[in-house]
């Protein structure tokens, strides 16, 4: 099969489109031909090593797909997952079997594999994973929208319902609209019934922020009074929760805009991630800080089900044939996108 994978680690020049083995389906798993894969921000750190990311080599990178049953094992067959299924792919495999999984804490899987980091991943033609990783799609949405959405949506769900327990006309504070945790995470607040205030780094993704349900959008880049902007919206106020992917370049105003008992979530820092804390304003105002810490298998269960009753859907930025992987890569680091970047085969 054809596949873009690494031998190396470093620019885009490292990506190469060649010949792969095919994989071969072991018991409990499914085959997939894959039709589109999404770019994450973690391919991007596998790639290019920044930090830290260990990778063994050959890897063939990438998370999310979507794609076409093949082949399907007893199990797979059993739930409902035929030759021939739509399906997509949660791309974090727990073991089942650590004490961990077995106390329902799969997110801290101490054996878990993930797609494109310690096995080979989605940049390819073909994949086989565990039946119980994958999922059937409905008709009404493309291959390009469901490979948006796993690990974003993962993420967002994370942050919003699981960490913050977001609730009913609170308001919640959206960083990066542009991104996909971002335009996940306005998807998710808006079937909750919140109210949404979301930044972006550039004039052109306001309007976009607008056409997928965001009141309030603002550009934090041109506008360093946002956080004013944010008050006056909230009536003084400030809001309830912030999701935030961004990391230093918005702490400080994002800490000015949290009311009494607000809830703060991140799962980026790629602006930076050393920033100032106010233990004070903390204990005083009972602020709740938190990191998303990992993605539980039943998270994305409720996530399919909203797929499937259209309450959810990917949003697809722009789209790349597979050996123009580099070109997406380039396009991910410029920031210069709304949504997910994906991968055609």
């Amino acid at each position: 099969m054809k596949a873009i994978y690494i031998e190396d680690q470093g620019s885009t020049d490292v990506l190469t489109y060649g010949d792969r083995p095919d994989p071969i389906m072991k018991e409990s798993e499914v085959l997939i031909a894959i039709k589109a894969a999404s770019i994450n921000r973690f391919d991007i750190y596998a790639r290019s090593g920044a930090n830290k990311v260990p990778i063994a080599f050959p890897r063939i990178l990438g998370e999310d797909l979507s794609g076409e049953v093949l082949d399907a094992s007893i199990p797979a067959l059993e739930s409902g997952i035929f030759p021939g299924s739509r399906v997509v792919v949660d791309p974090r495999i727990p073991c089942w079997e650590c004490i961990e999984c077995r106390s329902g804490r799969n997110e801290d899987c101490s054996n878990r594999q993930d797609l494109g980091y310690n096995i080979d991943g989605s940049y390819a033609e073909i994949i086989s994973v565990p039946w119980k990783n994958v999922y059937t799609i409905p008709d009404s949405i493309s291959f390009e929208e469901a490979a948006a959405m796993p690990i974003v949506f993962k993420t967002a769900w994370r942050m919003l319902v699981t960490k913050a327990k977001i609730k009913p006309g609170e308001t919640v504070l959206i960083h990066s609209a542009g991104s996909g945790v971002g335009s996940a995470a306005i998807q998710i607040a808006n079937f909750f019934g919140c109210n949404i205030i979301t930044t972006v780094g550039a004039d052109w993704k306001l309007l976009k922020a607008k056409e997928i349900g965001v009141a309030h959008a603002l550009n934090y880049q041109e506008n360093k009074n946002w956080p004013d902007y944010v008050k006056d919206i909230t009536n003084g106020e400030g809001v309830d929760v912030i999701i935030d992917s961004v990391g230093e370049n918005v702490w400080e105003g994002s800490y000015r805009c949290l009311k009494r008992q607000g809830r703060f979530v991140t799962c980026g820092v790629t602006s930076g991630h050393k920033v100032n804390l106010h233990l004070g304003q903390l204990f005083l105002n009972g602020y709740e800080i938190m990191g998303v810490g990992g993605f539980r298998y039943e998270e994305f269960q409720t996530i399919m089900k909203l797929v499937h009753a259209n309450k959810l859907k990917g949003i697809v930025g722009a789209t790349f044939p597979l050996q123009e992987s580099a070109e997406a890569h380039q396009l991910m680091e410029s920031r210069n996108f709304f949504g997910k970047i994906i991968l055609t085969t």
